[in-house]
């Protein structure tokens, strides 16, 4: 039979101007359940297809709440046996019904093929942009893109299927959503873990580490800790994560992995992250799996660390000097904490070249920190705006960067200069001719004074600026 044969039209035509007129009075399941026998034996012409997907659609969205899985998949599947499916409304509203279907049944709906099947190059150009609302109250809500939406439905079902032959189909789609949507801050990790399953891990690496510099956030670090191969570089990774962790529901895999690779070294650390691992999903009500007790059984015994941030943060250096090998890292003020007109503490930090405001939450030792105190910062630099990476006081980078220095003799290079007091406009520390950095302890040892000239011994920071150890004669 040739379903687009004159005759199959004229025969068939009833029943879909039928369930066109019962769709008028929505009544949406009657009029799909008419056409449902010849959606079985694959009867529509082409001709009434958008007609017939139309009712589909209405169908799924108006009975969404009450349809299972398998009543959703069903219709679904009958859509796609159209041979016109392409870019439109009507197609870009089935996806809707598909990534609503994913949300609420994620692990009863293989997305991905269905995603493959309908052709994701068929999403339109205005199924890429985002949609703004303003509410009774003036708040500006922004909501995410189709597209984006679609992509972050394919990476969380990705993470337990990453199937090379996936990866390879799916990454030019995940490429074009981060061009056609540039502030969304996970497509670029979505990116780096495709070509990790690509088996590209130098790429990813180095994907991972341009996302460090711009978004270096708790999860970004976790993630790229998953995926080096060294034990201790990963527990770097993992508590340099730690030192900046979100809310603690969201991080239980990252406490069961380190637990697992601390399971010999430190027994102590280890039973304290399966403390806090099983506190928390305790408190949610949250299934615990076999494999923690399993763990927690080889630590039954062992006393959980009462030094677990010290711990965190006398680990991460392997971290920032892997991610940031190549950033420099220069030496910065520390001014006062303030908050800005939002009322966001901040912490003021300056040098003669740059004045940054940087949130105190970033890292503990800036709430600790004294007026004139010194730290090596790197930065990265993002829309005009510095963005900071590491902050250390300054001893502590020293140390660091001597072990990365190609000449370790170079940090303790001296020299004797001359120059011109300069003092900034709050603090105790001043500058000799806005270049040398003297301390507030040698400041005011020396009562030195603006406008005031000296001859000092400097030495050459690792950074390659230069610090007043010494002042020689005034």
């Amino acid at each position: 039979m040739d379903i687009n044969s004159q005759e199959h039209i004229k025969a068939i035509a009833p029943e879909v101007a039928k369930a066109y007129k019962l769709g008028k009075e929505q009544k949406y399941e009657e009029a799909y359940n008419v056409l449902v026998p010849h959606f079985e034996t694959k009867e529509i012409p082409s001709f009434f297809e958008e007609p017939c997907g139309w009712t589909i659609y209405r169908y799924l969205k108006n009975n969404e709440s009450k349809l299972s899985s398998f009543e959703t998949r069903k219709a679904l599947s009958f859509y796609l046996s159209f041979a016109s499916c392409k870019p439109s409304t009507l197609h870009s509203c089935i996806m809707v019904q598909a990534v609503n279907l994913e949300k609420k049944h994620e692990n009863d709906f293989r997305f991905i093929e269905f995603c493959l099947m309908w052709n994701l190059e068929s999403l339109r150009d205005e199924d890429y942009k985002s949609a703004k609302l303003t509410t009774e109250s003036g708040k500006d809500i922004e909501y995410q893109s189709l597209a984006e939406d679609i992509a972050t439905r394919l990476y969380r079902e990705m993470k337990s299927r990453h199937s090379l032959d996936f990866a390879r189909k799916l990454y030019p789609f995940f490429e074009k959503v981060k061009d056609a949507c540039p502030s969304n801050r996970f497509i670029s990790m979505y990116l780096a873990q495709l070509l990790y399953w690509q088996g590209k891990t130098a790429e990813s690496l180095d994907a991972y580490k341009t996302i460090l510099r711009n978004t270096p956030e708790w999860y970004i670090w976790k993630s790229i800790g998953d995926i080096v191969e060294d034990n201790d570089l990963r527990v770097s990774f993992y508590c340099k994560a730690l030192t900046m962790m979100g809310k603690e529901e969201y991080i239980g895999d990252l406490r069961l992995k380190l637990a697992t690779l601390l399971l010999e070294k430190n027994k102590g650390q280890a039973a304290y992250e399966i403390d806090q691992y099983m506190a928390t999903y305790k408190e949610k009500g949250w299934g615990i799996s076999g494999d923690v007790y399993l763990l927690q059984g080889k630590l039954q015994g062992v006393a959980p660390s009462s030094q677990s941030k010290a711990f965190y943060r006398n680990n991460i250096e392997a971290a920032e000097n892997y991610a940031y090998s190549d950033v420099p890292a220069e030496e910065l003020v520390f001014v006062e904490i303030f908050k800005n007109q939002e009322g966001k503490e901040r912490a003021k930090l300056t040098n003669t070249r740059k004045h940054l405001e940087i949130k105190t939450s970033i890292t503990p030792v800036l709430r600790k920190a004294v007026i004139g105190e010194v730290f090596l910062v790197r930065l990265s630099r993002k829309n005009g705006h510095f963005v900071p990476l590491t902050i250390h006081k300054t001893g502590k980078i020293e140390s660091i960067s001597k072990k990365n220095n190609s000449n370790p003799n170079e940090a303790k290079e001296r020299k004797t200069i001359s120059g011109i007091v300069s003092m900034p406009p709050k603090g105790d520390f001043c500058f000799i001719d806005h270049t040398y950095y003297v301390p507030e302890k040698i400041r005011k040892s020396n009562n030195l004074q603006e406008g005031q000239s000296v001859k000092a011994e400097v030495r050459l920071m690792p950074d390659g600026r230069w610090r007043v150890v010494s002042i020689k004669e005034m």
